[in-house]
């Protein structure tokens, strides 16, 4: 299969990364390497650093690459820092996944 897994530059993500390199997937990685380190993401993966609020790098990314499923792991997880700033993970993490969930329907 040909995995699309968003916030691969985490820990979690970089480990599913590994899990499913190991298992004979193809991954693609999507990561605006904001909070996620470049140096987690494994080599044999394919690798596109945005957000996934960029519609147009994902369609385009879409159209040349026949994905069999999504994975999505890219969101703030600071729970200190939420309750401060509520909008900014409210936008990042529901209104940006919203819209990567549209551009890849």
């Amino acid at each position: 299969m040909h995995i699309l897994l968003t916030g691969g530059a985490g820990y979690i993500g970089s480990h599913t990364c590994l899990s499913l390199l190991e298992a004979g997937h193809k991954v693609t990685v999507i990561d605006d390497l904001s909070t996620g380190h470049k140096e987690l993401i494994p080599k044999e993966s394919e690798f596109l650093q945005c957000n996934i609020n960029e519609s147009d790098k994902i369609s385009n990314l879409i159209r040349r690459n026949n994905f069999d499923a999504l994975i999505h792991f890219a969101g703030f997880i600071q729970v200190e820092e939420s309750v401060k700033n509520p909008k900014k993970y409210f936008e990042n993490n529901t209104n940006n996944s919203i819209e990567l969930f549209e551009t890849c329907f």
